[in-house]
């Protein structure tokens, strides 16, 4: 069984939903302190993730070859001539420092094809962000998706599910879309822009893709904010403030629904295990607390916001629109992706609650590890 976001409703837009969304997608082996991911790109999005974080490099292969695959870690490429499936090409490949290797281009994209399509009313996000070789990036996607490459101009916030059904979204940060740009490629080669407005970004006049508010990642070293709270429950408690100062921000920069805004549930080191610190998050308290850091966002700005004639539990306000519509998660399996599935379904009065129980700035958090 699948997570399918299309039973939400085919006239929903991709900007009124929230989704699960796959951290560092592709690194699915590698070290304890650099592996993200458990699962394929396929299973990934069987289990609802629809944005997959996805970095690229060159990587030799010996006998004087190289592919295309997913990294962690430092991109410090540079410039050779490789043998790239059979042919001689100029390819930027990269020696990996303190970081590891993960799945191949060609894996990723299979994966991607197969699972829209098997599910024609789904869609997924690419997003290739601090990567090389953008132009052979593109190629493999156009290559490898064929007529499930995604080409519809505008912003994709405001398509509906129907409209996205059946496609991938080749999206590419703002230096390779630049790099693609001048290569001469547009929406209509396949290549989506996509633009992060935090910190400090500015709203593009048009966009051919999608404009997203949101940043991830805890502190190596434990900051004295924390110094009194184990290493685990520190980073737990240091993202939770990060993505609310982080959301908060977006409310009140009075963003529309043009932009999407995009939660982190993860935690960032270089000391312990990245999935030993990710199992701790998804206890059933942990799973309350990304609950009520989900809604806080939305009720909080509207509560402020409107009148005092529309009570906040009324047809008149609907605060849900301004919740994150990403939840970017490590080691994705079906209980996340349900877990953030079910948020769709939350009643205005659920979400209330939720957030009246929600614990604010100075107070205690409770953590069990």
């Amino acid at each position: 069984m699948a997570i399918e976001y299309h039973s939400l409703g085919g006239q929903k837009k991709v900007n009124e939903i929230v989704m699960a969304g796959s951290h560092d997608a592709a690194i699915n082996s590698g070290g304890i302190r650099a592996r993200t991911q458990s699962k394929s790109i396929y299973h990934q999005a069987k289990c609802g993730v629809r944005i997959f974080d996805i970095r690229i490099s060159g990587q030799r292969t010996g006998h004087g070859g190289a592919k295309l695959s997913a990294f962690h870690g430092k991109n410090t490429p540079e410039l050779k001539s490789k043998n790239v499936g059979g042919t001689t090409r100029n390819i930027e490949v990269t020696r990996m420092v303190l970081g590891d290797w993960g799945m191949d281009l060609d894996d990723i994209l299979d994966g991607a094809f197969r699972f829209v399509e098997k599910y024609q009313d789904e869609f997924l996000i690419l997003k290739f962000d601090k990567s090389a070789n953008y132009e052979l990036i593109l190629e493999a996607c156009q290559s490898k998706l064929k007529t499930r490459l995604y080409k519809k101009p505008g912003n994709l916030a405001n398509h509906t599910l129907d409209e996205m059904g059946g496609k991938v979204v080749c999206g590419f940060m703002p230096d390779g879309f630049s790099k693609l740009s001048q290569a001469g490629a547009t929406i209509a080669d396949g290549a989506a822009q996509v633009v992060s407005l935090y910190p400090h970004g500015v709203m593009p006049d048009h966009i051919n893709g999608l404009v997203y508010y949101g940043k991830g990642g805890t502190d190596i070293v434990q900051p004295l904010d924390y110094a009194f709270s184990s290493p685990v429950k520190g980073k737990f408690l240091q993202n939770i403030d990060k993505q609310r100062r982080i959301l908060g921000d977006a409310n009140t920069a009075h963003y529309s629904r043009d932009v999407l805004r995009m939660m982190y549930w993860t935690q960032t080191g270089m000391v312990r295990s990245i999935k030993g610190r990710d199992k701790k998050a998804w206890t059933t308290n942990g799973k309350q607390q990304l609950k009520q850091l989900w809604t806080e966002g939305g009720y909080n700005y509207m509560s402020n916001s409107v009148p005092e004639a529309f009570p906040l539990d009324s047809h008149a306000t609907n605060f849900q629109i301004y919740l994150p519509n990403f939840i970017m998660v490590d080691f994705a399996d079906e209980n996340k992706g349900q877990t953030i599935y079910d948020l769709n379904r939350l009643s205005r009065a659920d979400i209330i609650q939720l957030n009246n129980g929600i614990d604010k700035p100075g107070n205690s958090v409770q953590f069990n590890v």
